[in-house]
């Protein structure tokens, strides 16, 4: 202020008369006053936009903090395995040596008393006779052994060609894979410099109203999300609550002395205001290949398997219960990874997926194996319920397997999975989605 006095003060005194110098004062004032407000402008838009940047800075920290735990964690389970299994191994080899010495010593007190026996018994013509049978068994023995050998490091040399050869193949795939991702990033990099050449052009008008419709939309996004979450979790009750009620029936009919596809007459069923159940609706039968990537290539070969299509995930709850229908970010993320991970499907190369809602006649479905921090992801596939599956001699057939290179699946319509039972679930499972009278004819072709 005492500046602006001044400068309206000389600005007076140099045009002379009092109206110029009024004219011209109150000119510099709007001068100043429009320039103020544009330094305010300036000001509230970096601190919106510093604001942010500390949001995403802190949230980025959050996230890697979540991981080394995680991998800290994992760390420290298999140092504890592998030390166990070392000590149990120390033991077994411990106990198998002092079975080999007492069994040494007796064979050895067994034979010097043979020895004495037939030395008393026999003449010199025999004795050497035994000994010259036994120098040829002995030499008979070294020519099978070295034979054996021969044949082991020709096997051996043959199965590590076949490893080098499997790992150049890997290493040649993986570095195609990578100058992909090299190239595909360099052209993101560069399409994401132009957007923000022709975002900051544009940011320098709309910024404040950009930032208050971005804040705007996240809080609807938000809200929409937290909706169709509830939405989800009360579905996903009801429908639990009357698979119980069915698989209560079920399990009631299944103890009949009578058994599956027998012809004794059940009384007929109350009729009852339900709806019928929506015909995308169905139980998906799930074999898996074991992962060949990671950890899952060294010690079991097995599985955590979960169902994902879209942004809806299924964790498998067995074979008489629904499975529990959760969002894909809380399926796969550290939360779920960490804790229930893949339910009944735990350590299983093989699964029942009960009730699940495809939401339409046919969806893109995918099987996820869990892993601590890179899940595998299998190839997806197209699936709808096959219509030929069906009951015949007690068992549960399907004329059609979905099939990729690393799984297989069978897609019943809940109805008919409700009709043949847990039972019949688990044996068609178990002769690997084939039918019953070629499950010997297949059972190596997976």
């Amino acid at each position: 202020m005492p500046l602006l006095a001044m400068l309206l003060g000389v600005g007076a005194g140099l045009l002379g008369t009092p109206a110029q110098a009024e004219q011209t004062g109150h000119a510099l004032a709007q001068k100043f006053a429009a320039g103020a407000a544009e330094e305010d402008a300036r000001r509230k838009a970096a601190e919106t936009k510093r604001r942010k940047a500390e949001e995403n800075k802190r949230r980025k920290a959050e996230e890697t903090e979540m991981l080394a735990r995680a991998r800290a964690e994992a760390l420290e389970r298999k140092a504890a395995a592998d030390k166990a299994r070392a000590a149990e191994e120390a033991q077994e080899a411990k106990r198998i040596a002092e079975e080999e010495r007492a069994e040494k010593a007796r064979r050895l007190a067994e034979a010097q008393r043979a020895a004495r026996e037939r030395f008393i018994a026999e003449q010199t013509r025999a004795e050497e006779q035994r000994i010259a049978a036994e120098k040829r068994a002995e030499e008979e023995r070294a020519r099978e052994t070295a034979r054996i050998a021969e044949e082991k490091r020709i096997a051996e040399e043959k199965r590590v060609a076949e490893q080098k050869r499997a790992e150049e193949e890997r290493e040649r795939i993986a570095l195609e894979k990578r100058r992909a991702e090299e190239e595909r990033q360099r052209l993101e990099a560069t399409r994401l410099d132009e957007e923000k050449r022709i975002a900051d052009e544009r940011r320098r008008t709309e910024a404040h109203r950009i930032a208050e419709e971005e804040r705007l939309a996240e809080q609807r996004r938000l809200a929409l999300a937290a909706e169709r979450e509830a939405s989800h979790e009360r579905r996903a009750e009801r429908i639990r609550k009357l698979e119980d009620e069915r698989n209560a029936k079920s399990f009631a009919d299944l103890k009949s002395p009578m058994g599956l596809g027998a012809s004794r007459e059940r009384p007929p069923a109350p009729r009852t205001t339900q709806p019928a159940k929506p015909a995308e609706r169905v139980t998906i039968l799930l074999v898996m290949k074991p992962g060949a990537t990671g950890i899952r290539r060294f010690g079991k070969k097995t599985a955590d398997p979960v169902l994902c299509s879209g942004a809806n995930c299924w964790i498998g709850s067995g074979a008489n219960r629904a499975a529990k229908a959760v969002t894909r970010g809380l399926a796969l993320g550290p939360a779920n990874t960490m804790g229930r991970r893949a339910g009944a499907c735990n350590h299983r190369l093989s699964c029942v997926y009960r009730n699940v809602d495809l939401r339409a006649p046919f969806a893109s479905v995918q099987p996820i194996d869990l892993r601590v921090v890179r899940h595998d992801r299998r190839e997806p596939l197209r699936l709808e319920a096959d219509r030929s599956c069906r009951i015949a001699n007690g068992a549960l057939v399907c004329d059609k397997t979905y099939a990729s290179r690393s799984w297989r699946a069978w897609v019943i319509d809940e109805d008919l999975a409700l009709k043949a039972g847990p039972a019949a679930l688990a044996a068609a499972l178990e002769h690997g989605l084939v039918p019953t009278h070629s499950a010997a004819r297949h059972a190596q072709s997976f």
